[in-house]
């Protein structure tokens, strides 16, 4: 029944589009894309925005085939079907090496994969590469206030730096370390809603009563030593507001890094963002005054309860 009825209000006539894009995620990732556009999608997993058996012209990513894939989530009660042949398996290393298709895709889009990425600006770059030029990337990111990341601190800068110009496939001990140490349920969730109205999450701070820790210090240690055996650890590397984001993007076209601006945000719904980024010619000049603006913004965001 619910399904009948979100289909008849996407449907409907009656209803702005502006006002359906804001209350379906689904409508928020394909604003501007068409079945007829060359498509990359990276990591889609057992949930693909842009399926191929819906027409849409695209090509795939991930760490596994698809036999791998539905080996790897035969137990999690999810939609083995939904899992499609993939194109690219990826194991290390640059995207666009493996792909190579220079100036080629329309749009590319990754759904909760930056994040777990060990060069964010390597990653930006790759997919600067694939696109052709004015082409898209779209990315849903999670934003650590509504998950386990709620303790954790925004990715740096000097971070993204380091990881771009000494890259390594593996995470660093220390990020591994402080990862098992920070991350935290609320009220038994690994992910939890943002309220809807801005309102009500200034009337609805909890209490640090209401958040635990997931780990303990031996799987710290233990990921420590694993990471030191060159063991790759799959965990949130980078960790996001939608402020911080944005600054690290800013900072990283200053700097000239990479080839990128943000055209469009959608600010935070449930737990996550998304953001849409377009390749272009355009220098970014230092604004004091804006990137003021925006580092006492990511602090505001960054505080914890």
């Amino acid at each position: 029944m619910y399904n009948k009825w979100k289909l008849r209000i996407k449907n409907s006539r009656y209803i702005p589009k502006s006002l359906k894009i804001y209350f379906f995620r689904e409508m928020r990732f394909l604003d501007g894309i068409t079945k007829e556009q060359k498509g990359l999608e990276i990591g889609p997993s057992h949930s693909p925005v842009v399926p191929k058996r819906e027409g849409y012209h695209v090509e795939t990513l991930d760490w596994l085939d698809q036999a791998g894939l539905r080996e790897r989530y035969k137990n999690d009660c999810v939609n083995l079907d939904a899992i499609e042949p993939v194109d690219y398996v990826w194991k290390s290393g640059s995207y666009s090496r493996l792909i190579q298709k220079s100036d080629y895709y329309d749009y590319i889009i990754a759904s909760h994969m930056i994040e777990h990425t060990t060069d964010f600006a390597g990653f930006l770059q790759d997919c600067s590469n694939l696109l052709k030029k004015d082409g898209i990337l779209r990315l849903a990111v999670p934003d650590k206030r509504y998950c386990f990341d709620h303790y954790r601190y925004t990715t740096s800068l000097a971070e993204v730096l380091n990881n771009a110009y000494m890259p390594n496939d593996l995470q660093s001990v220390g990020n591994v370390a402080e990862y098992y140490m920070n991350v935290v349920s609320r009220k038994g969730q690994i992910s939890w809603k943002k309220p809807v109205l801005p309102g009500l999450d200034f009337l609805m701070k909890h209490s640090s009563r209401d958040y635990r820790f997931l780990h303990d210090k031996h799987t710290a240690m233990d990921g420590m030593r694993r990471v030191c055996e060159n063991q790759y650890i799959d965990i949130h590397h980078y960790v996001f507001t939608p402020t911080s984001f944005a600054l690290l993007i800013y900072d990283l076209r200053v700097l000239e890094v990479i080839d990128m601006k943000i055209t469009h945000m959608w600010n935070t719904r449930r737990n996550e963002f998304i953001v849409t980024l377009q390749k272009t010619d355009e220098k970014a000049e230092l604004d004091f005054r804006y990137r003021q603006r925006l580092l006492r913004a990511r602090d505001r965001q960054n505080k914890i309860f």
